[in-house]
């Protein structure tokens, strides 16, 4: 398997681990894909605002404030007043959602804790640079080549 089939693989298993662990919890209301989605790059970029998520998505302001009162309303999001400017709302994940989200952050640690039986910490920080460096390079990319369509 190649470097692109496996990035491929990963964004699918945890795409699937997310579904099956919301169905085998009926107790939480199912997020959408794309709700998925919005909860990452919320999580993931502290400060996180709507303007962002369209900017991110590439995507209408109506359809991104469509999909976060829709969150907002299933009790995945809170949105707060930026202290430093009124006028913007600060995006974060709402703490009952991160409280629901306990089972799945444990298996990925599990799942991380597993590596070292295999693997020095070293490759594994090396690993994980490496990832992280290949996916916002992808995001570059991408940002560049919609920036060249716009003209």
């Amino acid at each position: 398997m190649d470097f692109k089939q496996s990035l491929f693989a990963s964004y699918a298993n945890i795409a699937i681990m997310e579904m099956k662990l919301f169905n085998s919890n009926s107790e939480i209301m199912r997020p959408t894909h794309k709700e998925v989605l919005y909860l990452y790059s919320i999580w993931t970029n502290p400060g996180c605002t709507a303007s962002d998520l369209v900017e991110l998505f590439n995507s209408s302001k109506a359809l991104v404030s469509q999909t976060i009162i829709a969150m907002e309303e299933k009790g995945y999001i809170i949105r707060t007043k930026d202290p430093k400017d009124n006028r913007r709302q600060i995006l974060e994940i709402a703490p009952q959602r991160m409280e629901a989200s306990t089972k799945e952050l444990e298996l990925i640690d599990e799942a991380a804790k597993s590596l070292s039986k295999d693997y020095t910490e070293e490759e594994i920080r090396t690993a994980a640079k490496i990832i992280n460096i290949f996916t916002y390079r992808m995001m570059d990319l991408a940002l560049e080549e919609s920036a060249k369509n716009k003209r």
